[in-house]
């Protein structure tokens, strides 16, 4: 039984120097974004605005997972009219520079206008060039109609047509 419980604890001390971590706390990390400015979370709470540089291993404590002992957690970056980026991290992330294109509705404050979504940019590509009438186009041309139909005054018409005008 002594041998058998040697052999166990010989075999855990083994293993745990072999499973050695890649923690390479104190180098600062590299997080930056397109477009700029962006805030950056780890695991829920803000740390900094990108360009960021800082150590994330504070962030993202070593712990074990999988029979590894590594930095975990989720990374994200958020902007205001831009779509949330989000990584789960470990050392072999946290090891490199870090980087976050973010999808953005409109043009933001470095202005620098983002790439449209490439399905975006083929129905742009084959879609036919159409003039559209405007609203008030065509609603003076329904006025109208009314009028030649006897449907309302001359006076009503030219009320109407004023205050549509007036929208302009």
């Amino acid at each position: 039984m002594l041998k058998v419980t040697g052999m166990i604890f010989g075999a855990v001390i083994l293993l745990q120097g072999c499973s050695g971590s890649s923690v390479k706390e104190g180098e600062p990390a590299n997080v930056t974004s397109t477009p700029t400015g962006a805030s950056v979370y780890a695991n829920g709470v803000k740390i900094g605005v990108t360009p960021l540089r800082q150590n994330l291993y504070k962030a993202f404590p070593a712990g074990w997972s999988d029979w590894q002992y590594s930095a975990t957690g989720m990374l994200m970056v958020k902007m205001a009219d831009c779509e949330d980026f989000m990584l789960r991290v470990n050392d072999y992330i946290l090891s490199k520079p870090i980087h976050a294109q973010l999808k953005c509705s409109k043009v933001v404050e470095d202005k620098k206008v983002l790439p449209v979504a490439e399905n975006e940019k083929k129905k742009a590509a084959t879609a036919p060039v159409v003039k559209p009438v405007s609203a008030i186009e065509k609603r003076l041309s329904e006025l109208k109609g009314l009028y030649e139909k006897g449907l309302i005054t001359q006076d009503e018409y030219r009320e109407t047509r004023k205050r549509i005008l007036g929208e302009i």
